[in-house]
């Protein structure tokens, strides 16, 4: 592997003051260069803002963590194209038909599917959404680092 996809759960726990210790204790661990976040993440903000009355006194600071989070990660915001939009049709069939005819969630298995695209663990707390996708999946809250290396010529890790 040679980096991360952050889930939005994960880029939560990172800028709330109250995070989980663990998740930030690994990030610091980490050069910010193998971090990568989805589109979906950036689009998971935009529907929190949307779902607030235009005058929320809130709404302008959440604008603000998008807009500084879209710039800080800037190339490193992923896109959907066509392989990993395919590559979720493959797997939400797959585990579908595999746990009895439920669906998993569209936004996790499409996480999953722009980690594999991408050579990327996908970083979540939302295991149980994400494990059958067939996906590297590290929950920094209770796994162990260690066991989730990256490749030496990911310039970052350990």
């Amino acid at each position: 592997m040679k980096g991360w996809l952050l889930d939005t759960n994960v880029v939560a726990a990172l800028i709330n003051p109250q995070g989980a210790p663990s998740v930030k204790t690994w990030a610091a661990g980490q050069d910010e260069d193998t971090f990568h976040i989805s589109v979906m993440t950036l689009a998971e903000y935009d529907k929190g803002i949307h779902n607030l009355p235009d005058d929320h006194a809130e709404r302008p600071r959440y604008i603000a963590a998008r807009d500084a989070l879209a710039e800080r990660f800037g190339r490193r915001v992923l896109s959907l194209d066509d392989d990993i939009v395919r590559r979720w049709g493959r797997i939400s069939g797959e585990v579908k038909r595999d746990s009895g005819g439920h669906a998993p969630p569209v936004i996790d298995t499409l996480l999953a599917a722009t980690a594999m695209e991408h050579d990327l663990y996908l970083v979540t707390r939302n295991v149980k959404d994400t494990r059958r996708s067939g996906a590297f999946v590290f929950d920094p809250w209770n796994d162990d680092a260690t066991k989730f290396p990256l490749s030496p010529r990911a310039g970052g890790g350990r």
